[in-house]
């Protein structure tokens, strides 16, 4: 037992881990922020102004929970704009590498409340992205004189993207799960039956045999139920990744779910390089 804590502890605190990936994978998140930015001002009537068809409820909770519903609570078309233009500056403040524990917080309680007075319009990639965003804010600290005030930030960002790789993990896992005890995926006509409702298709998926929907159905259920035990293996990355990025590009292209699809191969660039040089816990050297 004192080993397996000495290894958690090593592996938290000794170095920062990743920090090229979670780099690029901040990036990639700011883009996308920045394109939610664009979709928002795009949108705004329908989804802002006082012609929008957005119903949204004042709701108190406790100081706490309200904060991610000030929007809500206070709504007004200026500060609904105010939101907007704020997740932008923010992001582009991310992208140029000046943004902090702060910044990175106040950005992810403004997306919090943005995608909460807009609950009806959200999809699974909303939520997940809520959820990168919070662990965002952990990410990549600078370096203090303080040691332990040191340490804390290396353990925070080491457990932030041990976090997210398990949450990805999970939601693979618990799709499959859920596909398994469902009788349209079993069936194998699941991804046919849902490329001939026009709203989450088009002519040419429309237009595929059935057989290449059946295949593609257990396909998609034997990758969900496997990602989690097979991605933490090198060998089997490349393999699961080009599934992957096919299956979500699909999605977001050829479905029209853009967000969600986009968002699972942001999380993909957290898995593309593990720690090869993290030791045993005999080795506390810090870099």
């Amino acid at each position: 037992m004192q080993i397996d804590l000495n290894y958690i502890t090593t592996y938290l605190f000794n170095t920062q881990k990743q920090i090229k990936e979670v780099g690029w994978f901040r990036n990639a998140l700011y883009l996308f922020l920045l394109y939610k930015v664009f979709v928002y001002l795009f949108q705004f009537k329908a989804l802002f102004s006082e012609q929008r068809f957005i119903y949204h409820h004042v709701k108190h909770i406790n100081p706490v929970v309200d904060s991610v519903f000030f929007l809500n609570n206070h709504y007004s078309v200026l500060l609904a704009l105010v939101f907007i233009f704020s997740v932008g500056i923010l992001s582009i403040i991310g992208l140029l590498k000046k943004s902090n524990y702060i910044t990175s917080l106040i950005l992810w309680l403004l997306v919090m409340n943005l995608t909460s007075f807009l609950y009806p319009t959200l999809t699974a990639g909303d939520y997940l992205l809520n959820q990168l965003l919070f662990f965002n804010c952990f990410f990549m600290p600078q370096a203090s004189k303080n040691s332990v005030w040191n340490d804390m930030k290396i353990a925070l960002h080491n457990a932030a993207l041990l976090a997210i790789k398990l949450q990805v993990c999970l939601a693979y896992f618990l799709a499959g799960y859920f596909k398994v005890i469902d009788d349209s995926w079993m069936s194998g006509a699941a991804i046919y039956q849902t490329f001939q409702i026009p709203e989450f298709s088009n002519a040419l998926l429309a237009s595929i045999p059935y057989s290449i929907t059946v295949a593609l159905t257990y396909f998609t259920i034997a990758y969900q139920l496997s990602f989690a035990f097979l991605v933490w293996f090198r060998p089997f990355k490349i393999y699961l990744f080009s599934f992957g990025i096919m299956q979500h590009l699909l999605i977001a292209f050829g479905m029209g779910l853009f967000q969600f699809g986009i968002i699972m191969c942001i999380c993909y660039v957290l898995f593309l390089k593990y720690d090869a040089n993290f030791k045993e816990p005999q080795s506390h050297k810090r870099t």
